[in-house]
């Protein structure tokens, strides 16, 4: 007895073998992007809490106050984090709560928190400060009435140039401010630049001599944007067409890259509309082509991984998904509901036993390699002849 197997389209734009991001510890995220994997893991878990934002152009720094959550972040020029600053409270921070570097805690003395760290040295210019120094990054440890409550952590040179990969992954198109000036106030307000001999053109807000605020790019190739701008970024909510690969996505950005929640439609009817990370299909989303074949679930790197539902002319798959293949405990079911077959797959193969229903009816097969090898009673006369 075979049951009509469901179509697997392997919807795959890029079939990398990927894991889901686990939280790290503060001081492991120096030296990272923005948009990298875990700072992005790391700031998703702060609350919710919309940061106050700061740049000081003078240190060529944005500075990201998370009040309510009790943190501080910097990241430099390349928009890389150089600092991060943990409060207990005060300095209008509410309790930092997440995860602490070397489980020190709030209100731990000296010797308490030299126990954790393996010693730590005094600062000669603040005597409530006790200083951890390491190839990687400089803590200095706060102290009042002898008891913990703030903690800052400095990256090293050294940890600022080890990602060199992951800071060119993270960083899309930035409009330096060095094209030719066409009209307005390039400085702080509403003006165009120019680049190449009309080969880009920006017009929109500017501030601190960047781009920055509301603003329009289209450049010789075909591509549009108009949104949101950050320090030259395409960085907030924004509109997104390319001629070129005949694609257009609303939603999400940063640092010029797909990033949050947006939609993305081609002209050949493919859409996803779900989540984003660094122009890559990330978290929870549905991926359809011509409305026949779809996919609701989670996706990892551009991929069907991990829990969800993939629905075509010939019927449905519900269960766990690697590498775009059915893998793990999965139900497939006919489009009509009329039979399904439940058990586990090994990449897109059913291998094992399966329980099987058809019309109400229960049986069992057990299967190798997607290849019959045994099946349990049924009622024969719901058998095709």
């Amino acid at each position: 007895m075979r049951i009509r197997p469901t179509k697997i389209i392997l919807l795959i734009l890029l079939a990398f073998s990927s894991s889901y991001t686990v939280a790290e510890s503060p001081e492991k995220l120096l030296g990272k992007p923005y948009t990298y994997a875990s700072v992005s893991k790391y700031i998703q878990n702060l609350k919710n809490d919309k940061p106050v934002e700061s740049f000081l152009p003078y240190l060529r720094i944005l500075k990201l106050d998370y009040l309510k959550s009790g943190v501080s972040m910097e990241f430099n020029t390349d928009i890389v984090l150089s600092k991060i600053s943990l409060f207990d409270s005060g300095y209008s921070y509410q309790k930092y709560v997440e995860e602490m570097p070397f489980d020190v805690t709030w209100g731990m003395n000296i010797d308490q928190v030299q126990d954790k760290t393996g010693g730590l040295d005094f600062v000669s210019d603040n005597k409530y400060v006790r200083r951890m120094s390491t190839d990687d990054f400089q803590m200095d440890f706060y102290f009042e009435n002898s008891r913990l409550y703030h903690i800052r952590i400095l990256a090293t040179l050294k940890t600022l140039q080890n990602y060199p990969n992951e800071i060119m992954a993270a960083t899309g198109i930035r409009l330096i401010p060095d094209g030719k000036k066409i009209d307005g106030n390039i400085l702080d307000g509403q003006g165009s630049m120019t680049w190449g001999d009309g080969l880009a053109v920006y017009k929109g807000e500017w501030t601190y001599g960047v781009p920055h605020g509301k603003g329009q790019y289209v450049d010789s190739f075909g591509n549009k944007y108009e949104g949101d701008f950050k320090l030259g970024f395409f960085w907030g909510q924004g509109k997104f067409y390319s001629k070129y690969n005949k694609y257009s996505y609303s939603g999400s950005f940063a640092m010029s890259k797909k990033h949050g929640e947006g939609r993305i439609g081609y002209s050949n009817k493919t859409t996803y509309q779900g989540g984003w990370q660094q122009d890559k299909m990330e978290g929870q989303g549905t991926y359809s082509i011509s409305n026949r074949y779809s996919y609701t679930g989670r996706m990892v790197n551009n991929t069907f991984n991990g829990r969800g539902i993939l629905k075509t002319p010939d019927g449905v798959i519900d269960g766990y998904f690697k590498n775009g293949k059915p893998h793990g405990k999965c139900t497939q079911s006919s489009a009509d509901g009329a039979q399904s077959i439940t058990g586990k797959f090994i990449n897109g193969k059913k291998n094992g036993t399966f329980d099987v229903s058809i019309l109400g009816n229960k049986s069992t097969i057990t299967y190798k390699d997607d290849i019959e090898i045994k099946q349990g009673p049924i009622d024969g006369s719901l058998i095709d002849k």
